[in-house]
């Protein structure tokens, strides 16, 4: 799968259930090739076409004449909904600069080692002209900046009600926890109980045949955790619903959930990993090694030397070198990553520490620790408490504000 699938930021596309209008748009175009009007803005049908081939191509779900139906009408509801936060945006006078738009791709494209031009290319090959993805980041940015300045004062977390959430996370730390990644999807956005049931089974079906889980949660979920990919992070029991937590404790690393039908809507989850209480990952802890090989020819006291004359690992590295060894350096990697052999020999040095030398077929080998970093278990904190509750708090006001756009709008669909 492309990279950049697993990078791009969708807006919501099960925002809502779609009209019966909606789901006859794949045989109802006119002449005119207009889709929609929103307060008197047109959405076209090639607009449209154009959204969900960018759906498709980001996605990874794969495309069939039955899932392109079924996807038609949600874009065509969120491309509704991007003209109503569009017009709200540009009410109170928000106007995103291209700037900041081209910024956003290039953040996207940088984190995955690409670049502009070759997103440029990933979009022409899938017949997507460069306007249908800076259009959608542009709504993005600015329903995002019109939301933080209508509700971001309004909110006020207070001290009282972080304690307590703190309280109960710090109470759960000794309960089995787990790595959990999500997907919500919006009941409103089906027109009965058998459309719900074949979706949300169809992309349970793709995810557990490999089609990337944060690519899809940032397509389809409803959660805040959908810009995250829909990573959740740890949690215990204790922090989900009933029926979340029966499927979790039945789910082993690396499965995808059943859907499951909650009051909030339809989750599908991801377990990445599962602990018995806090206990901390040995093989989670993070060596920065120096290797340094010499040749079989080095006699022994010259590695002896070099030994027993380090201070550093940057001079270690100049050393080596001199005496025409191989240097190679890894980073702060996971022990668990490294090389078996290795995880017996590192795993008690401390940052600043190396092994004696070992014989290989190759000549001698040093290991040396420039930095270590260790796994301290799951972690809570305030902040991150805090920054939950607004998130959730201010997602809330913000489809609140939405369905109220959406009543007193004039939709016409064609």
């Amino acid at each position: 799968m492309h990279k950049f699938k697993t990078l791009f930021i969708a807006g919501t596309l099960l925002a809502m259930a779609p009209s019966l209008a909606l789901a006859a748009i794949g045989q109802d175009r006119n002449v005119e090739g207009i889709a929609a009007i929103v307060n008197d803005q047109v959405i076209s049908l090639f607009d449209v076409d154009q959204r969900v081939d960018l759906f498709f191509a980001t996605s990874g779900i794969q495309r069939s004449p039955e899932m392109r139906d079924r996807i038609r009408a949600q874009v065509l509801r969120s491309l509704v909904d991007e003209k109503l936060q569009m017009q709200e945006a540009e009410r109170v006078e928000i106007a995103i600069d291209p700037k900041e738009v081209d910024q956003n791709i290039e953040r996207m494209a940088g984190s995955n080692q690409m670049t502009m031009e070759g997103i440029k290319a990933f979009l022409s090959e899938n017949g997507i002209e460069d306007d249908t993805l800076k259009g959608q980041i542009e709504a993005e940015l600015a329903w995002s900046q019109f939301v933080r300045r209508s509700f971001g004062g309004r909110l006020k977390i207070g001290d009282q009600e972080i304690d307590e959430q703190y309280e109960k996370a710090m109470r759960s730390l000794n309960e089995p926890r787990f790595k959990v990644s999500e997907i919500l999807l919006n009941i409103e956005a089906f027109a009965n109980e058998q459309e719900i049931n074949t979706l949300s089974q169809e992309i349970v079906r793709q995810l557990q045949a490999g089609v990337d889980f944060a690519a899809v949660a940032r397509q389809f979920s409803i959660a805040p955790s959908a810009v995250r990919g829909g990573e959740l992070g740890w949690v215990s029991t204790t922090q989900v619903n009933r029926q979340l937590s029966d499927v979790l404790k039945q789910m082993q690393p690396g499965q995808i959930s059943p859907p499951v039908k909650t009051s909030a809507g339809i989750y599908i989850l991801a377990l990445a990993e599962r602990r018995d209480g806090n206990a901390k990952n040995p093989l989670k802890n993070q060596f920065d090694v120096l290797t340094v090989g010499f040749q079989p020819e080095t006699d022994i006291d010259t590695v002896t030397g070099f030994v027993d004359s380090f201070k550093t690992c940057r001079r270690a590295q100049t050393s080596a070198k001199d005496l025409g060894a191989s240097v190679k350096r890894s980073g702060l990697q996971p022990l668990g990553d490294l090389p078996g052999n290795l995880h017996r020999a590192l795993a008690n040095l401390e940052a600043g520490q190396l092994t004696a030398p070992q014989s290989t077929a190759d000549g001698a080998v040093v290991y040396i620790v420039c930095d270590r970093k260790d796994d301290q278990g799951t972690q809570v904190s305030r902040e991150a408490i805090s920054d939950s509750i607004y998130s959730q708090r201010i997602g809330m006001m913000a489809r609140r504000h939405l369905r109220d756009l959406r009543r007193e709008a004039v939709v016409e669909y064609r």
